[in-house]
């Protein structure tokens, strides 16, 4: 008789342990992806005339590298702490303006761009609402 109630126990003991081992597998799949390093660009774009001046603020964690995305565009930065100030100056009314690496792509809705200040061709200031500013 005991040789029976082994005989019932031990396939359910190996059936258990697989059943457990699946969702322990499973559990370390759904978790966050790994980081992944990479870039993110700014772009910007308006409805009425382009801009020959832009002056964006960016801020998150680990943002190096800034670079413009067109060799037609000149770009001066300045770096402290999360938050990094560039200007960058070249004609554009819709496009992207400026390129940054990042220690982890899956976080990029946690960098936030702001545009302080925009001027046209003639260097006169342009109202910054007529622009909108994002990061892909």
């Amino acid at each position: 008789m005991n040789s029976k109630r082994i005989s019932r126990t031990w396939p359910l003991a190996i059936i258990s342990a697989a059943l457990l081992g699946l969702a322990c597998s499973s559990e370390e799949s759904t978790g966050p992806p790994a980081p992944q390093p990479g870039q993110l660009t700014v772009s910007v774009s308006t409805t009425g005339s382009a801009g020959a001046a832009f002056l964006l603020k960016v801020r998150g964690d680990g943002i190096s590298s800034p670079a413009t995305v067109s060799a037609n565009h000149r770009l001066y930065t300045f770096a402290a702490g999360d938050t990094l100030k560039a200007a960058v100056i070249g004609s554009v009314s819709s496009g992207d303006v400026l390129v940054f690496s990042v220690p982890d792509v899956n976080r990029a809705s946690s960098y936030i761009v702001t545009l302080e200040q925009v001027s046209g061709s003639d260097n006169a200031l342009l109202p910054t609402s007529g622009f909108t500013a994002v990061i892909d």
